[in-house]
């Protein structure tokens, strides 16, 4: 656990909103790259494009900036690209579709396994989640899942990982119209529906979006580091100066020192 910044609020947290994809559920492990490559891949055989490397580095750049934001505008801003590189785009829902084709071959093979038993769900999660769940819980602080990720999909990875019930019918993601989504509005209906200001609440995340949220309601904004396909425990380079240029509190690479992040948590007046 490393402290970035002091703690922003003399009250325990009443309320928590947790991202799914890297900051609880490992099952989309590996998006990054399945994106990128995707993107990548159309983009260098157009007339304008730049070298291979030069288009890798910034279709990165922007995949990452977006991190936390309904897909959709991930691939809204591919399609700008395409347009740059003097191609002709199809529609960003197309793109969408394929790149849910690419990344599911390896999401419906990790929930098989999770299924036949042949690996645990807790091998998928990031580590120690369960036991920060359950400790918030029984803290009494109401927990909330505000993902990117489209809604069916977040609620049926949360119920193969067997985390679901933590959060009951509090779990949000982009609908049939994934542009009106935003994890702001979800923690903003959070803090209205307990009547309670920003310095209440404490959001987990391991995208940008997520943390700027979190940190520019007034809360607690604990960044996750994690790495997704390693499980290393050490934080991940990228995601942590991301973390941190967001407006992070708090980097960890996983709860592994639950003891230490709640004791930070509770340290109050």
């Amino acid at each position: 656990m490393e402290v970035i910044r002091p703690l922003p609020r003399r009250h325990p947290p009443r309320v928590a909103v947790f991202d799914f994809d890297g900051t609880l559920s490992l099952i989309r492990g590996g998006w990054v790259d399945v994106m990128v490559g995707m993107m990548v891949e159309q983009l260098v055989s157009l007339p304008k494009a730049d070298d291979e490397a030069t288009l890798r580095s910034r279709v990165r750049h922007f995949v990452l900036d977006l991190n936390g934001q309904p897909t959709i505008f991930q691939m809204q801003q591919f399609v700008d690209e395409i347009r740059r590189a003097g191609g002709e785009p199809a529609a960003p829902e197309a793109y969408h579709r394929e790149y849910l084709r690419r990344l599911g071959v390896r999401v419906e093979e990790r929930k098989a396994a999770i299924r036949s038993g042949s690996v645990s769900s807790d091998d998928l999660l990031v580590p120690g989640s369960c036991a920060l769940l359950k400790a918030l819980c029984d803290r009494g602080v109401e927990l909330t899942l505000a993902s990117g990720t489209e809604i069916e999909f977040v609620r049926e990875e949360a119920a193969v990982l067997r985390i679901d019930h933590f959060f009951g019918d509090r779990i949000h993601g982009p609908g049939e119209n994934p542009r009106a989504f935003s994890k702001l509005s979800v923690m903003q209906e959070v803090l209205a529906r307990h009547q309670v200001g920003g310095e209440a609440l404490v959001g987990f995340g391991d995208g940008v979006v997520e943390t700027e949220n979190a940190h520019f309601l007034g809360g607690v904004a604990i960044g996750v580091a994690s790495d997704e396909m390693e499980r290393s425990g050490e934080p991940v380079a990228w995601k942590r100066t991301r973390l941190i240029d967001a407006g992070a509190h708090v980097i960890v690479p996983d709860y592994s020192a639950l003891g230490e992040l709640l004791a930070w948590l509770w340290q109050c007046g």
